[in-house]
């Protein structure tokens, strides 16, 4: 089993990278989110968003569901929750790019759209496209606890991967990216020497596949721009404050522009935000829409507050002590502890993203 470290020391990382802000990410970012290294977008044109952002960031202050929280607490919950959703949004729009162009996928469809959000922000280079990267990871690590908490079954048969494992392989191309700058990252991840040696090449092999299966399909000069639409429902109650902050920064109409622009789409899109009932993100093919639902905000806000500070179990401890209590090898205090004599667990959580 993969060692799990504390969420707090994970969140120490990630800060060193931090200069600014990281929501101008959900701007600027999403410029080099598809496209090649020469286009990337500038200190200036980061800049020139400042205003929008600080409106934006003011705005959730300003909610009753914020108010008590500390400023660097409500900085901190704003980039997870922000960061995550530009890290989902860029999963989905693999999806629909893997459908739209026809692109061969060697593996699960999951893991490759995971790959395709990782690479895509990696290869920016900057302290916002790496703390939304490791924002991604750390969601990952945090849902983990969360269903060993809450006594979830794994469901193996899932088409996505388990959320350590999908946490570790985007920690394992942040730290093949580049070893020596991301040495913390990895030593406070407790990724093994191992599969460190091996994290250079997972990010070099990602990195070729995606530039090669997206380069017949680049927007020349000569082609006008694919019709992406951006819609944004209706949102009631705590929802409406994902809504409202999504709707201040642009975040669909951004990510939609560029896409639309720097791929030739065979056929239009379409983005939109909406109340699905649960916390989803979805690419629908039969539609050609891509839906990115109110709730994951809130359900990403519950997770950081609630699991982003206190130190977890391993997660590796809490299997072993569950394998002891299945083979009857342990004392009888232990048998009759809770993770012990639960013997009807809920059913699993269903995966979003």
């Amino acid at each position: 089993m993969i060692r799990l470290t504390t969420m707090a020391a994970i969140g120490v990382a990630l800060r060193r990278c931090r200069r600014f802000y990281l929501l101008p990410v959900l701007i600027g970012v999403c410029a080099l989110a598809i496209a090649p290294a020469s286009a990337q977008p500038t200190v200036a044109e980061f800049e020139s968003y400042r205003a929008r952002i600080e409106a934006a960031v003011k705005a959730v202050g300003d909610h009753p569901r914020l108010r008590a929280l500390a400023p660097k607490k409500r900085e901190e919950l704003a980039e997870f929750v922000s960061g995550n959703l530009l890290f989902t949004l860029l999963h989905e729009l693999a999806h629909a790019a893997i459908n739209q162009f026809d692109l061969p996928v060697l593996g699960k469809e999951e893991d490759a759209a995971d790959s395709f959000a990782a690479t895509r922000l990696i290869r920016i280079g900057s302290a916002f496209s790496d703390e939304v990267v490791a924002s991604a990871a750390k969601s990952w690590f945090l849902m983990d606890r969360r269903d060993r908490k809450e006594g979830e079954t794994v469901p193996y048969y899932d088409e996505h991967g388990l959320n350590q494992q999908r946490a570790y392989q985007i920690v394992c191309f942040v730290v093949g990216s580049n070893e020596s700058k991301f040495k913390k990252l990895a030593d406070e991840t407790n990724l093994p020497d191992d599969r460190r040696a091996s994290c250079a090449n997972d990010f070099r092999a990602a990195m070729k596949a995606w530039d090669s299966l997206l380069k017949p399909h680049m927007r020349g000069p000569d082609q006008p721009p694919s019709k992406i639409d951006v819609i944004y429902g209706q949102a009631e109650g705590r929802l409406a404050l994902t809504a409202r902050i999504s709707r201040e920064i642009n975040l669909l109409e951004n990510v939609a522009h560029h896409a639309s622009d720097l791929l030739a789409w065979p056929a239009p899109l379409t983005m939109e935000m909406r109340t699905c009932g649960s916390p989803n993100a979805v690419w629908v093919l039969s539609q050609h829409k891509l839906t990115l639902c109110y709730e994951l905000g809130p359900d990403l806000a519950d997770l950081y507050r609630t699991f982003g500070d206190a130190p977890p179990k391993s997660a590796r401890h809490e299997n072993r002590s569950k394998l002891k209590c299945a083979a009857g090898i342990v004392t009888r205090a232990l048998r009759t502890s809770p993770a012990c004599r639960r013997s009807n667990p809920p059913a699993p959580r269903a995966k979003h993203r």
